[in-house]
């Protein structure tokens, strides 16, 4: 073989290695930045307090006949509470004009805070309609909620902050962590709305 072949057999070599690389790494990047997860939740026995201060008994209101997509969060979050807002008001925009055949919880993990008069507000910032509420209530209860989902304060600074969906009578979740975009939300919620259906 003459040099030239040689060279660009090498060259072809190499531009093919580094497309499999960016490839594989793509694949690793996707995985990385989002996971999907099925899980097991044992609801704590605990009542919480909506944005209109009506006491919300968690463990009948999650064992709802619509699908639920619950989410973590706090109204001084600056990080990642405000974006996540935005994607459940997206979403909820694409269930109009009926926003309330599903369940879309924002709870507070800052009780002393966000008291049901702040959420109140922070929903109507955010043209929250029915079928969104925003829930408080005690430390005590907030921790155990927490707890329950596996879910700590500092995931709200960290893209680890979950989103929760599930389907009407399903005793397991879908966890959603990492960059969650508004589309894949919405896919998400697509699956368990079908699988109810």
């Amino acid at each position: 073989m003459n040099p030239k072949t040689m060279r660009t057999l090498r060259l072809l070599l190499i531009c093919g290695m580094t497309s499999l690389a960016i490839v594989l790494a793509g694949i690793y990047l996707q995985n990385w930045l989002h996971k999907k997860q099925i899980e097991a939740y044992q609801i704590p026995d605990v009542v919480l307090y909506n944005q209109d201060n009506q006491p919300v008994p968690l463990v009948d209101y999650l064992a709802s006949d619509k699908p639920i997509v619950l989410q973590f969060i706090y109204t001084g979050c600056t990080t990642v509470c405000p974006i996540m807002i935005v994607k459940f008001a997206n979403l909820q925009r694409r269930l109009e004009p009926d926003t309330t055949q599903a369940k879309l919880v924002s709870i507070s993990i800052d009780p002393e805070n966000d008291t049901p008069a702040v959420l109140g507000s922070y929903k109507k910032n955010f043209d929250g309609k029915p079928g969104w509420d925003f829930l408080t209530g005690t430390h005590a209860d907030i921790s155990a909620v927490m707890a329950a989902f596996r879910t700590q304060p500092t995931d709200m600074s960290t893209m680890d902050s979950p989103v929760l969906l599930k389907a009407p009578g399903a005793h397991q979740w879908i966890r959603l962590t990492g960059q969650i975009d508004s589309n894949r939300l919405w896919k998400t919620y697509q699956q368990i709305k079908t699988r109810h259906e």
